[in-house]
């Protein structure tokens, strides 16, 4: 039987490998500390695959077509293309995908009731680019994405976003073989972007999603509703539907804090989170 091997949440800002002169010294390193400690835990962990759990930023998925749910069905993902590096500052890099992995799950979702969009084309960001960068310098693992609207409302509800990862846990575990799979989501935590409260982070919000996620109150995050993640959070906390997800993959896991800044240069509360029965 498959097994699930490891977990983890992280930010993705562009800002974090793109700008890292302009952070405060020794915000960044605790943060890079932070990716650097989850990158030596996935490859102890010795994982087959990375499904990761992310968000479109308008790139894909333009606001006349917005899916709720969407699995990516590429042979390789840019990790990050050629135009994105010169933003984040990255070497232009493919990841390998894995279509047959997804495609199987795509269709138990059908066959299960969760109606999941697909694309082989996906033009990403920084929601793989920047995570990758620190937790797969090699990029030798495959990845699976599974995209969930963040960004243009009306947003898939934080509960569905629970069950949905729910059932990619169970579509994980039922798996035949023995199958290693490790989960990532991405985003977050409070940010605001192209609003007149652009730069804001709300550190106060950060550490309660923090310490809802430390207890694994999964479902106390599933109760959120978009008006309170709008008010306490920003638009850019509407991300933490990926955490969410991830979540409800794991029921009863806990996450373990690994480093937590505020980081006013990077207009983005940042967290890197190792998650554990």
């Amino acid at each position: 039987m498959a097994e699930i091997v490891a977990a983890a949440l992280t930010s993705h800002a562009p800002l974090i490998t793109g700008r890292p002169d302009i952070a405060r010294p020794e915000q960044r390193d605790r943060l890079y500390a932070g990716f650097r400690e989850v990158a030596r835990r996935i490859a102890a962990a010795r994982p087959d695959l990375l499904v990761m759990f992310v968000n479109d930023h308008i790139q894909s998925f333009p606001y006349s077509n917005m899916p709720a749910f969407c699995v990516g069905l590429a042979d390789a993902y840019d990790a990050p293309s050629a135009g994105a590096s010169r933003l984040m500052q990255i070497a232009p890099r493919k990841i390998r995908g894995a279509p047959d992995w997804s495609l199987a799950l795509l269709e138990c979702g059908l066959a299960g009731g969760v109606d999941f969009a697909y694309s082989y084309e996906l033009e990403t960001w920084d929601e793989l680019a920047v995570p990758l960068h620190f937790l797969l310098p090699d990029g030798r693992l495959p990845i699976a994405p599974v995209y969930t609207n963040c960004g243009a409302p009306p947003l898939p509800t934080p509960a569905r976003c629970r069950d949905v990862g729910a059932f990619v846990g169970a579509f994980v575990r039922s798996r035949p073989g023995t199958e290693r799979v490790a989960l990532l989501a991405t985003g977050g935590i409070s940010h605001w972007v192209g609003t007149p409260e652009t730069g804001r982070i709300n550190p106060e919000w950060d550490h309660r999603v923090l310490d809802d996620v430390a207890r694994g109150d999964v479902d106390r995050l599933a109760g959120l509703t978009w008006e309170e993640i709008e008010r306490d959070g920003g638009n850019g906390g509407q991300e933490i539907r990926n955490w969410i997800a991830l979540l409800g993959a794991v029921p009863g896991w806990k996450g373990e804090v690994l480093a937590y800044e505020p980081v006013a240069e990077w207009i983005t509360g940042c967290a890197t989170v190792w998650v554990r029965p």
